[in-house]
């Protein structure tokens, strides 16, 4: 596949429900990832090359899972779907970088999906453990995503805010949860936010919600010269591949 490294870089970011804690105002382990934006130009070839790889016996050792998401939304990106690559740690994600420098079964995935995706993005994200999954939304089809990318210019103190307003928030039916960004992003980016419910209307509906919420336009204040947003994306699940840990 094609890879053209652009500002458009970190697409979507990805969580399964098993890895989701009890804890109503806590978010899950902190897993890390590779997330890549795609421009798919035959949306069930590249879903069979992936069903073939991750069903093969590479792709059943992999320590982790993907997740295949169509971009609803996304400006002026050519950026149709998104894969993000979950694994529990960074270890665990040179092992799979170093099954796949050895693998036919990867090598395959490769030559099949060349020719019906590009590669547009690549990042690397690392959730905090900040957030709220109270509602265990996770990850499945039809789940919906807004991702909003910030760039934040005092992370420590970004985070204490971000964890006060959702300690004292109504989040509804949906779930949020806090990502650093070490490598790529959409221009200066550092962390992104995702919101996630069971449907596009859910999230938009709470965000709505959220605006017009006295703990949120006091977190907004408090942050308001140190971070910039700099894009909103919304996706919808289409699959999951692999091992989820349930």
């Amino acid at each position: 596949m094609k890879m053209v490294i652009t500002a458009l870089a970190s697409m979507a970011l990805a969580l399964s429900a098993s890895l989701a804690t009890a804890d109503n105002h806590e978010a899950p382990v902190a897993p890390v990832g590779m997330v890549y934006g795609l421009d798919v130009s035959d949306p069930p070839a590249f879903v069979a090359a992936m069903s073939k790889y991750w069903n093969s016996p590479t792709g059943k050792q992999i320590p982790g899972f993907a997740i295949l998401r169509q971009v609803v939304v996304a400006g002026e990106s050519p950026i149709s779907h998104t894969v993000a690559v979950v694994h529990p740690s960074f270890d665990a994600m040179d092992g799979t970088f170093a099954m796949n420098a050895a693998s036919d079964d990867w090598a395959t995935f490769l030559q099949e999906a060349n020719g019906v995706a590009e590669v547009v993005s690549s990042s690397m994200f690392e959730a905090t453990g900040l957030g709220s999954v109270e509602n265990q939304v996770g990850a499945g089809p039809g789940v919906a995503n807004l991702y909003i990318f910030i760039s934040v210019a005092d992370p420590a103190k970004y985070a204490k805010s971000w964890q006060k307003m959702m300690d004292s928030t109504d989040i509804g039916e949906t779930d949020a949860m806090l990502f650093s960004i070490p490598a790529g992003g959409v221009g200066d980016t550092t962390h992104v936010v995702s919101i996630t419910g069971k449907t596009v209307g859910t999230v938009m509906s709470q965000m709505n919600d959220n605006r017009a919420d006295k703990a949120f336009q006091k977190f907004i204040q408090e942050v308001g010269d140190i971070r910039t947003i700099e894009q909103n994306i919304v996706t919808v699940d289409l699959a999951i591949f692999g091992n989820t840990g349930g």
